[in-house]
């Protein structure tokens, strides 16, 4: 084989080497390409997995995020409308919540304690323990004491104070909750309890010895007629033994009146038409003290919305009546008869009857208030008079038992209604007359 022929079957030879060396490597590559299709699948598939676990995480989260929104609105809720003060402060002593109640019960509007120290805005003295500030530094829980405080309009208020230290899980202290209940209504009505109490047991002496009385003093009465009787007409002792039968007319009078009040009235309520009982009244008083006093000294008006004007009222018309006329006869006996009388009365709407009247009137959701106002044109009443006023025997007249406004305010509160006494902007005497009323008996413009 010459040298050409070598060389020609030399090439051939490089080029199957070659090819076999390219063929190799193309193998190698296909198998290199399938491993990474393969890798690449498993890798879609388990993102794929991946994605799926992190969207129902995602959906789980979400729902969580909503559930923790739902429930803390409802916390949020329920915290605005409850009628317990709630002040929540964090571990440096700063407000983080001040509900509704507590804006009111203290005072301060809501929203500006929040974020300012404790110690910054409530009203307590330095060395007052029963305060969240306090818990705070003490680490102790307080419960249910009973405290003053001063509010800043120079007011005060009696509360019930509870305290609860809060702690985060590596039991550390995270803050304070303090809780205030505000007690001036049961405060008020233990005071009242305790009034009703004593004048039912001045009632029981009262009647006891008027009843005691009573009988020597119808002696005396027919002793002293009889007495009179047997005298001549010339007689001088006779102006004697006529003041005598004076003064035990005088006393049997007391005494009625003091039976009257310790006697248990059994008050039997109906509808009535409070616009046209109160002229009824009026003129039934004008007729039968018609040498006294006339119509035209009285104003009857009604100061309710139109559709409020004739309200339906519960009461006894006959010891209510009585209510109206001692209050008429005290303006009178005032100035001697020469007095002018205003009558007003108007149903109030529910939420201005809970602001204006609520710590007075134990108020049923359906109720109301019907205010009936007597103002006259005396010379009004004696600042240190006006809180005694309705107390049983107290008096300012000379000659006057201290029975007839006690009667009137026993009636009042028979009813479930409350009297308050107070002087007119310009002059005279205003009893104020609150009687509850049901919303569906009138209907109120709010």
């Amino acid at each position: 084989m010459d040298d050409k022929d070598r060389s020609y079957t030399d090439t051939v030879v490089a080029r199957a080497d070659g090819l076999t060396r390219f063929v190799d490597s193309y193998a190698s590559f296909t198998r290199i390409v399938n491993s990474l299709q393969r890798k690449y699948i498993e890798l879609q598939d388990e993102f794929s997995e991946q994605n799926r676990q992190l969207f129902e995480a995602n959906e789980k989260l979400v729902d969580l995020t909503e559930r923790n929104l739902a429930a803390t609105a409802f916390m949020e809720s329920i915290l605005d409308s409850i009628a317990v003060g709630v002040i929540a402060v964090d571990a440096r002593g700063c407000i983080t919540r001040f509900n509704p109640a507590a804006s009111r019960i203290l005072g301060i509007p809501q929203r500006q304690p929040l974020g300012r120290p404790y110690r910054e805005i409530m009203p307590v003295e330095a060395a007052d323990l029963a305060c969240a500030a306090a818990a705070l530094e003490s680490g102790r829980d307080v419960s249910e004491v009973e405290k003053q405080l001063h509010l800043g309009d120079g007011s005060t208020v009696r509360v019930s104070v509870s305290i609860s230290v809060l702690h985060d899980e590596g039991g550390r202290v995270s803050g304070a909750v303090e809780v205030i209940h505000d007690l001036t209504k049961m405060k008020k009505m233990e005071q009242e309890l305790a009034r009703l109490n004593t004048l039912a047991a001045m009632g029981e002496m009262a009647a006891t010895i008027a009843h005691e009385v009573r009988n020597p003093l119808a002696g005396i009465a027919g002793f002293t007629a009889l007495l009179e009787r047997d005298m001549a007409a010339d007689d001088v002792r006779r102006k004697l033994v006529r003041k005598i039968a004076r003064g035990v007319e005088s006393l049997n009078e007391t005494v009625t009146t003091l039976l009257a009040y310790s006697r248990n009235e059994e008050v039997e309520v109906r509808e009535v038409d409070y616009c046209v009982f109160l002229r009824q009244t009026v003129d039934d008083f004008c007729r039968e003290h018609s040498g006294r006093v006339s119509a035209e000294q009285f104003r009857v008006q009604g100061l309710s919305p139109r559709g409020a004007l004739h309200p339906v009222v519960c009461l006894d018309a006959r010891l209510f009546r009585q209510v109206l006329y001692n209050i008429f006869n005290n303006a009178l006996e005032a100035v001697d008869g020469r007095v002018r009388i205003a009558v007003e009365y108007r149903v109030l709407p529910r939420q201005s009857a809970v602001e204006r009247y609520g710590d007075s009137l134990l108020l049923g959701s359906d109720e109301t208030v019907v205010e009936t106002t007597v103002t006259d044109s005396g010379p009004g009443i004696d600042k240190e008079h006006i809180e005694r006023l309705f107390a049983p025997f107290y008096t300012t007249k000379p000659e006057g038992t201290g029975l007839g406004l006690a009667v009137v305010w026993k009636i009042v509160k028979a009813h479930g209604g409350e009297i308050l006494a107070e002087n007119s902007g310009a002059s005279g005497a205003r009893f104020r007359i609150l009687l509850p009323i049901r919303l569906d008996s009138v209907t109120v413009e709010q």
